[in-house]
């Protein structure tokens, strides 16, 4: 006798069910990041945008977030509403995704701009991996600081940085996986964008994440902090 097939058990359901958190956690990224969305649309990319385009980013903090949120969420139940949980995730971590992105976001235009001030000056190539090293450290911060925040919601900023500084170092080729990763979610958005608005931003989030929950599998007794 044939089973009758549920929604639990038909591979095809869960298929369709997956996608369609996929592409709803991706627009509600989009839309977040809809400054940003709207500087590739209508601006040309050249130095003359740069003003809007770098506020435009700003925006990925709070999304990075509340997109962790929904994947946080989907890995403990193996389902999740994907709209409801972006905004949840989005009220209760965006403020302070919008902060924990800082640190990545000033680090990144330091290093643009002496890159570009240096590369000029005579023998001033030599400082340029420094800078570079500068906006890694900063976005890999900023990174794990969205994902001990998320698994922490009760924690404070501070404890929570001082856990995502220790890992940045200690796991430095997570966190340099992390980074690259990361940067190739605007890079996309930039050169593709009815891919990387619809696509990139779950898959390169979901991928980010799983990276940074190895950081927590491996220091369990470190990586749980409380809020003082």
């Amino acid at each position: 006798m044939l089973r009758k097939q549920t929604f639990d058990n038909n591979i095809y359901m869960k298929m369709f069910r997956w996608a369609y958190i996929f592409l709803l956690s991706s627009i509600c990224f989009t839309l977040v990041t809809s400054p940003f969305f709207l500087s590739v649309v209508f601006l040309a990319v050249d130095s003359r945008n740069i003003v809007p385009f770098t506020v435009s980013l700003l925006f990925f903090g709070p999304a990075m977030g509340a997109l962790f949120s929904v994947i946080d969420r989907f890995k403990q139940d193996q389902d999740v509403s994907p709209v409801r949980q972006f905004l949840i995730g989005y009220r209760r971590f965006g403020v302070r995704g919008l902060l924990m992105w800082l640190p990545g976001w000033l680090g990144s235009i330091i290093a643009v701009v002496d890159i570009f001030f240096f590369s000029k000056v005579t023998n001033g190539q030599w400082l340029i991996p420094f800078f570079l090293l500068v906006a890694i450290v900063g976005i890999a911060l900023s990174i794990n600081c969205w994902y001990f925040q998320v698994k922490n919601p009760r924690a404070s900023i501070k404890d929570v940085v001082h856990l995502s500084i220790y890992y940045v170092f200690r796991k430095w080729y997570i966190s340099l996986l992390n980074v690259l990763l990361y940067l190739l979610l605007p890079l996309l958005m930039l050169l593709k964008p009815q891919f990387g608005f619809l696509i990139t931003p779950s898959l390169l989030a979901g991928l980010i994440y799983l990276n940074a929950s190895i950081l927590h599998k491996n220091g369990d007794s470190s990586s749980e902090v409380t809020a003082k």
